[in-house]
């Protein structure tokens, strides 16, 4: 083998054997350089049937702890075994008001989860006209907790009817 044809032939091993020590670096800075989406899951929420938030049906979004403790101390006893990370976390309360009896309650369904915008449809129920029911006042109410990374968290009812969106 000449000379030449040995130089080529070493040339084209070396430059073959960098591409292949370089190969997994394209790959990770390639993949490296895709937007990250995070997963979310439905929220858990909280139900309670004496919320004590007596005006009408109300929407509640908080975003600080200082405004956690506005709420009246009853409405907050109701939901102390949530632990709410306000570094990480607003709070939405869904409430009912006051109502006469029991019966009535408050779901949060039919949640779309992107990554910076969540909508979620609220469906309340009312007993059935002739039902029994304890006469009771009651105050139904839910309680989710929602990322600070959601940069917008909408409240509709059934009918598609922007009944809230957060933040303002």
């Amino acid at each position: 083998m000449s000379i030449i044809k040995k130089m080529k032939v070493s040339a084209i091993k070396k430059v073959s054997a960098v591409i292949v020590l370089l190969m997994p670096l394209f790959v990770m800075v390639g993949c490296g350089s895709q937007p990250v989406h995070k997963s979310y899951a439905i929220p858990e929420r909280s139900h309670s049937q004496q919320c004590y938030i007596t005006q009408k049906e109300s929407y509640i979004w908080l975003e600080q702890e200082d405004e956690w403790f506005a709420l009246p101390l009853k409405a907050r006893q109701q939901f102390e075994q949530e632990q709410i990370d306000w570094s990480e976390e607003n709070v939405l309360i869904v409430s009912l008001g006051q109502k006469p009896s029991a019966g009535f309650d408050i779901e949060l369904s039919q949640w779309l989860l992107e990554q910076d915008y969540w909508q979620v449809t609220r469906i309340t129920s009312e007993p059935e006209s002739g039902s029994m029911q304890a006469m009771m006042m009651s105050s139904p109410c839910v309680l989710v907790k929602i990322p600070k990374t959601i940069k917008s968290f909408s409240l509709i009812n059934p009918e598609g009817r922007i009944l809230g969106r957060w933040p303002y």
